[in-house]
């Protein structure tokens, strides 16, 4: 065999390796923009009701890391002082009309696309 010879089987390997390892960090880098982005988006209760905390909501949005870095969740999971989760309410109820998670998905999902596809390109080009 020649020196530094491979089989197409560990080029392979490899090259899966380092795209899957650019992709996750790529998707990690995604996060944090739709993290921002929904933080910008996030409105701040201005109302006289103790039971929320000013600004608690966009304090609380945070992503985590699961499947390995594969899949990430954005959560907003501020909790009244009488213990109501209401990232759900502000997002999805008819009464406050004031989504910002979705749009801010909806806002960074080509970003986040191209970040991930030239991660990967380069990850392969660089073999």
């Amino acid at each position: 065999m020649a020196k530094g010879w491979q089989s197409s089987k560990e080029i392979l390997r490899e090259l899966g390796e380092n795209a899957t390892e650019a992709a996750k960090s790529a998707l990690a880098e995604g996060a944090e923009l739709v993290m921002k982005e929904a933080k910008e988006r996030c409105p701040v209760y201005t109302g006289n009701d103790r039971r929320v905390v000013k600004g608690a909501l966009k304090e609380s949005i945070h992503a985590v890391k699961q499947k390995g870095g594969t899949k990430y969740k954005i959560i907003a999971d501020a909790v009244s002082h009488d213990g109501i989760f209401y990232g759900k309410l502000v997002e999805f109820s008819p009464a406050i009309n004031k989504p910002f998670m979705y749009p801010a998905l909806d806002a960074q999902r080509e970003t986040v696309k191209k970040l991930i596809v030239e991660a990967v390109r380069e990850a392969v080009r660089k073999r």
